[in-house]
């Protein structure tokens, strides 16, 4: 039973008897993993504060090959959770992340990028208001990482390439786009001109990690949540919030709005159906963010 060291991001925790926790955590390495950390609770100098949900840490373990929970032995702090706990929508925001990480995620499932994703989201939430744009930006980082995002380049039925201008309908069932010749035989839901295109445009976003300083004592620079888009958009519904242009339009709050409603409901809807998870934090995320 060798130690194991390697880089986290705490997940969630609960109690364990009078003086232990259950600890998720997501790690570099090994993906997910639960474990159990022995007089956690009481604990002055292995755990002090940081066996807490969203704290990044070094962290120790022994794995037992008959047991499900590894034994957490030590864990030292990298970076804290402060500057979440200012506001209810930046702690929902966190939540909504890594509940979706936890719940889309496998146990010992690897995957580097998906961790980075989600080091930048909660580093990010620090100091930055995230928009519901920022939002599902990161969530359809997320699916692609995990190999689940949608597919809104082609028909899913026939295969054929679809202009900007065809991008109206959308199956759930099927996991993506359909072309207008398709869409007659194959549940689906038609969507304004201009929405699909835009999401496509989201999520092709590359994110602008110039550093902005925050006014933090010790010089830290975090970088801007949401990402850069380096064209105008097409269509209807201009981005918003975190998200700037190069080339700005006038913003109409109301198309971004509906984009927004529209962004966050055809996700919920995909994830729910092809997933088969339900997000307990969507609800309050939803609320919060308007």
């Amino acid at each position: 039973m060798a130690l194991v060291k390697d880089r986290a991001i705490i997940l969630s925790t609960r109690p364990f008897g009078e003086s232990d926790k259950i600890v998720r955590f997501f790690t570099v390495t090994s993906g997910k993993l639960s474990g159990i950390a022995k007089g956690a609770k009481k604990s002055q100098k292995r755990f002090m504060n940081t066996l807490e949900p969203f704290n990044q840490v070094r962290i120790e373990y022994f794995e037992k090959a008959t047991s499900t929970l590894v034994r957490i032995e030590n864990a030292d702090l990298e970076e804290s959770n402060g500057g979440l706990e200012v506001n209810l929508k930046r702690i929902c925001v966190a939540s909504f992340f890594t509940e979706f990480v936890d719940k889309l995620t496998k146990e010992k499932q690897k995957n580097e990028h998906l961790f980075d994703t989600l080091k930048t989201i909660l580093k990010s939430l620090k100091t930055i208001e995230f928009t519901v744009t920022d939002i599902l930006y990161y969530e359809l980082q997320m699916l692609e990482h995990l190999g689940y995002l949608p597919n809104l380049a082609t028909c899913v039925h026939c295969g054929k390439d679809l202009s900007d201008a065809e991008k109206l309908y959308f199956s759930r069932e099927r996991g993506g786009t359909l072309c207008p010749g398709c869409s007659g035989s194959v549940p689906h839901r038609q969507y304004p001109r201009g929405f699909i295109p835009r999401m496509v445009t989201l999520n092709d976003a590359r994110i602008d990690h110039r550093a902005s300083r925050h006014g933090h004592a010790d010089g830290h620079e975090y970088p801007r949540g949401g990402p850069r888009v380096h064209e105008a958009p097409t269509g209807g519904y201009p981005l918003a919030g975190g998200v700037e242009r190069a080339t700005r339009a006038p913003m109409i709050a109301e198309n971004a709005k509906g984009f927004e409603r529209l962004g966050t409901e055809i996700l919920e809807d995909f994830v729910g159906f092809h997933l088969a998870v339900e997000l307990k934090s969507y609800r309050l995320l939803k609320r919060v963010t308007g």
